[in-house]
């Protein structure tokens, strides 16, 4: 049960450390202001979209995904938001570059 708690407080405060404005800019300069947008955006679907998404879910299909609520707060779920926003970020980038050479 203790390391249970320790990884819960250290993925909280993982996920506290990402927003800020130092890390932020520092992934910025690392990587490009394309990796900080898919990064920013995986963030905020991860950890606002998902629980809404487990709400809708355990209202209309089954109660169980009442239970995964709290789960992208308590747990990493990049796995599930990082390919869906970087395909998205992908197909949005090819549909302005298809604009500006036409």
């Amino acid at each position: 049960m203790k390391k249970i708690i320790q990884y819960i407080k250290h993925s909280i405060f993982h996920k506290i450390s990402f927003w800020k404005w130092k890390n932020l800019r520092a992934n910025l300069i690392e990587y490009g202001p394309a990796f900080l947008i898919i990064t920013i955006l995986v963030e905020i679907i991860e950890h606002i979209g998902l629980p809404f998404i487990f709400y809708y879910l355990g209202n209309n299909i089954h109660e169980f995904f009442y239970v995964l609520i709290p789960a992208p707060l308590i747990i990493c779920l990049h796995f599930i938001t990082a390919p869906f926003i970087f395909f998205i970020y992908i197909k949005i980038m090819k549909r302005k570059k298809q604009k500006h050479v036409s």
